[in-house]
């Protein structure tokens, strides 16, 4: 009754009922990807010629082809191999398929059974093996290079013949050669940059234990992305015979340095723990400095530099310690200024960027009474930049002062000769010389975080 109803209604309201639709062949699925890049292994049907099929999906042909050599690495050498550091397509022996569907292109790579067998014949040249001279690592990456081998026999070509090495007791050796190995920036506070010439030495990150250089893993990959997701390309570099690694990176954007472990064979990347660091830069300025005085020691000269690095420091400036007599030396002889500042530059590693370099003297002036005496004093200070070894500026200054005594009167002559200096020191836009250490803290992370 109530679907008789249903049909008299609609009769009434001068409608017909929608035809229903003729149910016809399945839509042809669109194997192209839809113009995401998508990289995948096929496996072969049973009694196939071919071991495998690498298949890439993208927007473009160049797009899809490069998903498809990596699906060819994924085929050869398992899931590690999809963004391991290895070229195993070769046109001249792999050929490629591709396709053009409404949803963009395809490519497909065969692993026939004879290339496959080539490939795995030649895979202990081809893997990433950095030179350690570290004895444990190195017997653990031979060992774990030759079971990575064998199992990709296994797995491609069915071969039993290969026999596994027992690798914990390598691991345990290997483990106790990299404990507590850390990774921090080569540059104290960041990398330094000058106003106007940009960065004054490479970006760079060393590799350490208890705060000293680590030497004994060369090669040791890792890799460069900046803090913030999806603002730039990663940067590989790897580190060298001195544990140090030179990064072709824009620090524009602060970056992370983390160990690669794509670049290692497995599981050797697993030993290593967690090795990180920031690699940021900051401007040069004048707040990491270093007094030279010419002439001999005496409290008057050592009066003009306690006056002029209590100045400093009040205007943010670090406390600095005394350089070592050689240093001062090599310092002081005009002829081989440039090298020896750019030298003690690099030993610093960022903890120093001007370098002042004064020549003060002071006399008598006149006498009030029978005990208070005026000197005065005149000052030459040369600022050097320590990352170039050019000089900056050159500044002079003149002061009268009294005191009872020479001795009194001459050292608070050269106490105001070195106030003077102070104060035309911070007018220098270049240096950088606040009114306050909380300032120059400011200004520092201000230049970290851009």
């Amino acid at each position: 009754m109530r679907r008789a109803l249903g049909f008299a209604l609609v009769l009434a309201l001068g409608c017909t009922p929608d035809p229903q639709p003729t149910p016809g062949p399945d839509p042809t699925p669109d194997t192209t990807g839809g113009g995401e890049e998508i990289a995948e292994v096929i496996p072969a049907e049973p009694g196939a010629p071919e071991l495998t099929t690498a298949v890439g999906r993208g927007a473009t042909p160049e797009e899809a082809l490069t998903a498809a050599r990596q699906a060819f690495r994924e085929a050869v050498l398992g899931p590690w191999g999809r963004d391991a550091p290895v070229e195993l397509f070769d046109p001249a022996h792999d050929e490629v398929v591709t396709e053009e569907g409404a949803g963009g292109h395809q490519a497909s790579i065969r692993l026939e059974r004879a290339r496959g067998e080539a490939l795995l014949a030649a895979l202990p040249q081809l893997l990433p093996q950095p030179g350690f001279s570290s004895a444990p690592l190195a017997r653990l990456q031979e060992a774990a290079v030759a079971n990575f081998v064998c199992d990709r026999r296994q797995a491609l070509l069915a071969d039993e013949s290969c026999e596994r090495t027992e690798l914990e007791p390598l691991l345990r050796e290997a483990n106790e050669a990299v404990r507590a190995l850390r990774l921090e920036p080569l540059w104290d506070g960041g990398v330094p940059v000058a106003a106007e010439a940009g960065p004054v030495r490479k970006p760079a990150v060393r590799l350490v234990r208890d705060g000293e250089p680590v030497t004994a893993f060369a090669g040791l990959p890792l890799v460069a992305e900046p803090m913030a997701e999806g603002e730039g390309e990663a940067v590989r570099g790897a580190i060298d015979a001195r544990g140090l690694a030179l990064l072709e990176v824009d620090l524009a954007e602060p970056q992370v340095v983390t160990l690669d472990r794509a670049g290692l064979v497995p599981p050797l990347g697993s030993i290593f723990g967690e090795l990180r660091t920031p690699l940021t830069q900051r401007r040069v300025d004048g707040r990491r400095w270093a007094l030279v005085l010419t002439g001999a020691a005496d409290p008057a000269r050592d009066a003009f530099a306690a006056a002029l690095g209590t100045g400093l420091r009040s205007r943010g400036a670090r406390v600095r310690r005394p350089l070592e007599p050689r240093t001062r030396r090599a310092l002081l002889d005009a002829r081989g200024r440039g090298a020896a500042l750019r030298a003690l530059a690099d030993a610093e590693r960022g903890a120093l960027d001007v370098v002042l370099v004064a020549e003060v003297e002071s006399h008598f002036a006149s006498r009030m009474g029978t005990r208070r005496v005026w000197y005065e004093a005149t000052a030459n200070l040369k600022v050097y930049s320590a990352w170039t070894g050019q000089p900056l500026t050159e500044l002079t200054a003149r002061a009268n002062a009294n005191g009872i005594g020479d001795e009194r009167a001459e050292a608070a002559a050269r106490e105001q000769v070195a106030q003077d200096l102070v104060r035309q020191l911070a007018a220098i836009p270049a240096l950088a010389l606040g009114s306050s250490a909380a300032r120059a803290q400011a200004d520092h992370l201000r230049l970290a975080r851009r």
